[in-house]
């Protein structure tokens, strides 16, 4: 369980920062916070449709070549682009509080102590709507799980190591990439939404 929260995480970075693998020619660089760009009607409430429909459009921004598939390069460039767009200071780690900023917006509380929780979902009370405070918990646990060494900062390696467990959780029939249908099954799964795939 941890280590698929971990995994989940780690892909929606990858995600929102495909486009920056060809920035250049396709899309501008991605906000540094995925909350607000989730938030289409500006309302201040992230929807679990408007949390599906992002990460839908973040599976075609990855998608380099357009054939409807992940592979694993496709997956670690836009994942390793997606780790300096969250290192605002550019250092090399994230600290947790750049972590919560990006993903909860720069408002986000940040927990006196991230630690490892069983059960992560986003939308927790089932509302259909993803609150600041689940928000927060879903992804500093999240944080834990990506921290392998706990010493309170994400490395390069660290989250690379995190993306490519996600990668192989996310291809649930192990071909070796991942379609539109495991993509939009494990980030329903992660919002607490998902249908099994048939």
């Amino acid at each position: 369980m941890k280590k698929g929260w971990m995994v989940f995480a780690l892909l929606m970075i990858s995600l929102t920062v495909s486009g920056a693998a060809t920035a250049q020619s396709r899309k501008p660089v991605l906000a540094r916070t995925v909350n607000s760009m989730m938030d289409v009607n500006g309302d201040a409430v992230v929807s679990v449709t408007e949390h599906a429909a992002f990460w839908q459009g973040r599976f075609k921004d990855i998608d380099i070549d357009r054939d409807g598939k992940l592979t694993a390069a496709e997956f670690e460039a836009a994942n390793k682009e997606f780790f300096g767009t969250m290192d605002e200071d550019q250092n090399g780690s994230l600290v947790v509080k750049e972590y919560m900023a990006f993903w909860c917006g720069p408002k986000a509380g940040v927990p006196a102590r991230v630690k490892a929780v069983s059960k992560k979902k986003l939308d927790v009370n089932r509302d259909g709507k993803i609150g600041d405070d689940e928000c927060v918990v879903f992804w500093a646990a999240n944080f834990f799980d990506v921290d392998s060494n706990h010493d309170g900062k994400i490395t390069t390696d660290e989250f690379m190591a995190a993306m490519s467990r996600r990668f192989k959780e996310i291809d649930k029939n192990r071909n070796g990439w991942i379609s539109l249908e495991e993509h939009t099954y494990f980030m329903s799964k992660n919002a607490g939404t998902a249908q099994k795939i048939k």
